[in-house]
């Protein structure tokens, strides 16, 4: 059961005094280091007051609509940002921040809170590895960002998918009339890659009703939506654009 005592801070407020400076409750240092990688295997000590349900038990995002006036920061420049005004999104290799947002996800947390929202981490999917993998990055992203609303964080999800089988199940957690970031980064390799993710687009504003859908990739004509979209530019076309420019 959650607290629901009315308190004269913020929760984001709260979370940051109560904490160790590694991101702990100040009752982590009082374990023994058995006890400490016991209770902290998997993270399953965050999953406490964790609303979890459907057909796979994925931990439940709350919806967001506030402002999208930010400026929109990479993870992996998160220390070069002040976080002031700013959103911090992990569309990026999983290599470059699963470490940092799983392993080390409480430490990892103590570190964002100059953010003013803080996007799902993208951890991805594909439409050739066996299927617990695919399932399995659907509960991190859920799992961080339900631990991120715990905390107080403003959170945007994050909506990713597989083949076209992983519809029946890829947008378990995700909350209705919602802000919805999808990634668009590398869908034009191939005309069936397009399709694929036009279709989820589409599946997301079907399944899900959102206010508003942030796609972080080229801008791109996405036929049979009429729920607004905001295109981010990647730093991954930009990069390339810039390197042919240069040759």
């Amino acid at each position: 059961m959650s607290d629901t005592t009315p308190s004269l801070f913020p929760t984001k407020e709260m979370y940051a005094m109560s904490i160790t400076k590694g991101g702990h409750s100040p009752l982590y240092n009082k374990l023994s280091n058995t006890d400490k990688r016991k209770l902290t295997y998997n993270n399953l000590h965050l999953s406490l007051d964790m609303d979890c349900s459907g057909p796979n038990s994925f931990p439940v995002l709350q919806p967001y609509n506030g402002t999208l006036e930010y400026e929109y920061c990479r993870f992996t420049e998160r220390n070069k940002c002040n976080g002031k005004g700013q959103a911090l999104m992990i569309f990026e290799d999983d290599y470059l921040f699963n470490h940092l947002l799983w392993d080390k996800l409480e430490q990892t947390t103590a570190t964002l809170t100059k953010f003013d929202c803080l996007f799902t981490p993208d951890f991805s999917m594909y439409v050739d590895v066996p299927l617990h993998i695919n399932r399995d990055s659907i509960y991190k992203t859920r799992f961080v960002g339900a631990y991120w609303q715990k905390c107080g964080f403003n959170v945007i999800p994050t909506a990713s998918w597989a083949d076209a089988n992983s519809f029946t199940w890829c947008f378990e957690g995700l909350p209705m009339h919602s802000v919805i970031a999808v990634c668009g980064v590398g869908i034009s390799w191939s005309r069936a890659a397009m399709e694929l993710w036009f279709y989820g687009v589409k599946q997301v504003e079907k399944l899900l009703s959102p206010t508003t859908i942030i796609v972080y990739g080229k801008e791109t004509e996405i036929p049979g939506i009429s729920v607004p979209v905001i295109f981010i530019e990647d730093h991954i076309t930009k990069y390339y654009r810039n390197e042919t420019a240069r040759k």
